[in-house]
């Protein structure tokens, strides 16, 4: 890393691939450094993400077109929000490192709502405010899955092996069809914590 700009890295991957922990080990990299970080996630605690939080956790029920458009609006919010927003965070001087983005929009709706629109609808956060680094942990589907049956919380929509393959499939092709231009890279996440940490490290600290 040649100077000390604030950088945006996005981390992105199936439940169960570690994104917690990662993002974890980034910022404690980071601030060893004596840079400050912003960790956050989608969706987010704004009341946009409260919003999905609770259809997720079905306690209301939306046609799935509008799940989308509010993770879109979500996203929005996030970007601009004036206080917590991941362009204030980086005006202040922070790295921002986020759980999610626009690339699991596309990967977890594009089941049930057509991928095209779901771009259109995020077309703004690409253009406003792409990652500097979007990393892809890459695990099996079924890895996955265990992983996530492995927890004590309760699981939410889209857990199933069928439904994680089809996410998995979509994040590709996601990346193919609306990353143009962007610095996507996959790490295999199937390695111990230590060897995926020191794998996204290096790649950050190339930027």
């Amino acid at each position: 890393m040649t100077d000390h700009r604030p950088l945006f890295i996005v981390i992105e991957g199936l439940d169960g691939s570690g994104k917690t922990t990662q993002i974890e080990m980034l910022r404690d990299h980071l601030q060893a450094r004596g840079e400050a970080c912003y960790l956050t996630a989608e969706p987010t605690e704004l009341i946009t993400g409260r919003m999905i939080r609770s259809i997720l956790r079905h306690e209301q029920t939306v046609d799935p077109r509008t799940l989308a458009a509010l993770f879109a609006a979500d996203r929005v919010e996030h970007i601009f929000h004036p206080a917590e927003g991941l362009l204030a965070q980086l005006a202040a001087g922070y790295h921002v490192i986020a759980s999610r983005y626009y690339f699991s929009s596309l990967a977890y709706q594009s089941e049930h709502v057509d991928p095209g629109w779901i771009a259109a609808l995020n077309r703004q956060a690409k253009h406003t405010l792409p990652a500097d680094l979007t990393i892809f942990l890459d695990l099996d589907p079924q890895t996955s899955m265990d992983r996530i049956t492995s927890r004590t919380e309760d699981t939410e929509l889209f857990e199933t092996v069928e439904k994680l393959t089809h996410v998995r499939e979509s994040f590709l092709q996601a990346f193919d069809v609306f990353g143009e231009g962007e610095n996507i890279v996959t790490v295999d996440a199937s390695r111990p914590p230590v060897a995926v940490a020191d794998d996204i490290a290096r790649l950050v600290d190339m930027l």
